[in-house]
């Protein structure tokens, strides 16, 4: 009989709550790694030609899935480290408690909303710098993640239940581009970029889209607003125009960075 090599039994240091936090954030790290170290996908290079983006488009959102992945995986390791050292809850900068439904939301979270937000405030000024001279791909008609149940020609909407772990949502409104950098589209959990509120990825929840009194929770729909809560407030966007999901494929940041 065969051993299966790839079950590893990891001894979990804390108790209690802190096992299951523990648990949490190391299932979470090792999507990341997983994600982060996966060979290229057979046929990848043939499946690349038939694409209407260009390669320069290809290797910036390689680089901009890489660097967010990597900036994730250093907060649950700074996450698990206070776990350790016993410090776990505390905000990294005053020491005060973090409420208990972020960490629910977020175990990997370190500053409580006061200092996040002045933290915010003043690197605001070199973001909007930096994303001055960003631009981000251009959304392609018709390319939908194959992850996307409503998946059309037109694009109309994006079902975030369809989608896998990773996966970007790439939404053009009337004013802004935004890339939605799924963590766990189950939750509507993300990273959000774009517009003047999210001049960089910041952690937050896609709640739906909204127009008046229509909402459609977990979906995001052309000709409605995507709202998100973020910062510990809710914010809407202007009418989305076209929408398309980039799915993540871990061989692509792999192949594309190594040309």
């Amino acid at each position: 009989m065969s051993t299966n090599s790839n079950i590893h039994l990891i001894e979990i240091p804390v108790s209690g709550n802190g096992g299951l936090v523990w648990n949490r954030l190391h299932s979470e790290r090792e999507d990341i790694c997983e994600a982060l170290l996966k060979e290229p996908l057979p046929g990848l290079e043939a499946k690349e030609s038939n694409q209407l983006i260009s390669k320069e488009d290809a290797v910036c959102t390689a680089h901009w899935h890489r660097e967010l992945l990597q900036s994730r995986l250093r907060k649950i390791d700074d996450a698990l480290d206070r776990l350790m050292s016993g410090s776990y809850g505390n905000c990294s900068k005053c020491g005060r408690w973090i409420e208990d439904t972020k960490l629910d939301f977020d175990p990997a979270i370190a500053f409580c909303f006061d200092c996040w937000d002045r933290k915010q405030n003043q690197d605001r000024p070199n973001r909007q710098t930096t994303m001055k001279s960003q631009t981000l791909p251009q959304p392609t008609p018709g390319c939908v993640s194959d992850h996307t149940t409503e998946k059309n020609d037109s694009c109309e909407s994006v079902n975030l239940e369809t989608l896998a772990p990773f996966d970007t949502i790439c939404a053009r409104t009337r004013n802004s581009d935004y890339r939605i950098f799924m963590l766990d589209p189950r939750t509507g959990r993300a990273l959000i970029e774009g517009g003047c509120e999210f001049v960089e990825p910041v952690e937050g929840m896609v709640t739906g889209s909204k127009l008046a009194s229509r909402f459609k929770v977990g979906s995001i729909e052309t000709g409605l607003r995507i709202e998100f809560w973020a910062d510990g407030k809710i914010t809407s966007t202007s009418p989305v125009q076209s929408v398309h999901v980039e799915p993540f494929r871990s061989g692509e940041v792999v192949s594309s960075l190594s040309h």
